[in-house]
């Protein structure tokens, strides 16, 4: 029996209602150099949306993306969203409410982002609301060392600020809050009246929320050449997105029959 096949196998046997909670870049889309240009395939936007419409099933989408970002790559209806890594949580038709930063805050991320300006040419940087990420991946194909060297000036300049620090894969991310996709998902589960889980994402940032998923269901790590490092035995290994939208597909075929 397959990788895929097995697993398929205890998907299907999980308790129901089930979470089907994905991370969005890396899981279901796949990594590209500009982040603006990343796209979820149709024929997996197809499948989330059936998933979503089948009764036992609730979809969630968990992203570090903002809100914006995620749904000029979808425009899916009835699934929950958990943006920002978990910052804001979205119930299908919830609307967000807009952050309250104080103006101290406001002023510490204004300041980072000054110095991204000013020292990060040629990496890709988002602005979210409560958030500035930088993305090296870019610069890391040319000049590797420089690189790591503005990821490590990130780190410290954050700290310094008292700023969170989100490390991913070529990403440094300072925040105003710190936020978990480990909690978001727990939220997402407990509001939803799951009872079991699958959650799949191939990122550090994805590690709380595949070991969630482990304890109430599976939890799959997404291994790609960024990384390969293991978030916990517990987890099960796939090795690309095709294989996460090979198992997606797979559940809504035994679902429809």
């Amino acid at each position: 029996m397959s990788r895929i096949a097995s697993l398929l196998a205890e998907l299907v046997a999980l308790d129901r209602p089930l979470l089907v909670a994905l991370d969005v870049d890396g899981t279901v889309a796949p990594i590209v150099r500009d982040p603006d240009r990343a796209e979820i395939p149709a024929e997996t936007l197809s499948t989330l949306g059936s998933l979503a419409g089948t009764s036992g099933v609730s979809v969630a989408l968990v992203t570090g993306r903002d809100l914006a970002s995620l749904r000029r790559m979808e425009q899916l209806e009835g699934i929950w969203r958990a943006v920002e890594h978990g910052g804001v949580v979205l119930a299908p038709g919830e609307t967000p409410k807009e952050p309250q930063l104080t103006g101290e805050q406001r002023d510490v991320l204004a300041r980072f982002a000054e110095w991204v300006d000013a020292n990060a040419e040629g990496a890709f940087i988002e602005r979210k609301p409560q958030a500035i990420a930088v993305h090296v991946r870019a610069i890391a194909e040319t000049d590797p060392k420089r690189a790591t060297r503005l990821m490590d000036e990130a780190d410290e300049l954050a700290e310094r600020l008292g700023l969170r620090i989100r490390r991913g894969k070529a990403l440094r991310e300072a925040e105003v809050f710190s936020h978990d996709k480990g909690r978001a998902v727990r939220e997402i589960f407990e509001r939803s009246g799951a009872r079991s889980i699958l959650f799949a994402g191939d990122d550090l940032t994805d590690f709380p929320a595949i070991a969630l998923a482990a304890d109430h269901g599976i939890g799959v790590f997404v291994r790609s050449d960024e990384q390969r490092g293991m978030p916990s035995e517990s987890a099960v290994v796939l090795d690309s997105v095709d294989d996460v939208v090979a198992l997606l597909r797979g559940l809504l075929v035994h679902l429809r029959a």
